[in-house]
């Protein structure tokens, strides 16, 4: 529920803002606002594999596990794709993901909200009996009579 409000506030708050800010910067201004973050974006997402693969074999040559800089990799992708969609509210949260004590901060939130969830889900055990029977005594092959034998 809470997910659908936010993407359904997401276009009303950036027109806001481009009505409140363009009008501050006017439209030339404005433009070449949302084109020059539009291309950063697009330079971020081509660099961020890049990196990605990088941090990657660095975690692994440390003997560490890779879960941390994917998450990372993906909050930075995540990052990228937002300041590549045009509006300063979208540009303020994917500049915002770049930065790596915000990502880590985020990170520990996400991760501490995740182990409560699954700490406070019941565990169903549903106890039961059951016993072992062999299979039927299967008789000799030689012995069993063929449809294909009958008269």
């Amino acid at each position: 529920m809470w997910l659908l409000l936010g993407i359904l506030a997401v276009p009303v708050v950036e027109i806001a803002l481009f009505v409140q800010i363009g009008g501050h910067f006017g439209v030339i201004g404005t433009l070449a606002w949302v084109f020059a973050t539009s291309a950063l974006g697009l330079v971020l997402m081509r660099l961020e594999p890049q990196r990605n693969a990088q941090d990657l074999r660095a975690a692994l040559d440390r003997e560490a596990s890779p879960a941390s800089p994917m998450a990372h990799s993906a909050l930075r992708m995540i990052g990228a794709v937002l300041i590549f969609l045009p509006g300063f509210f979208t540009d303020t949260l994917g500049l915002l993901l770049l930065i790596p004590p915000i990502r880590r901060l985020f990170l520990a939130r996400l991760l501490t909200s995740l182990r409560a969830r699954r700490s406070s889900s019941e565990t169903i055990i549903i106890e039961g009996e059951y016993e072992h029977t062999p299979p039927p005594h299967n008789p000799d092959p030689a012995r069993i009579e063929r449809p294909e034998n009958r008269d």
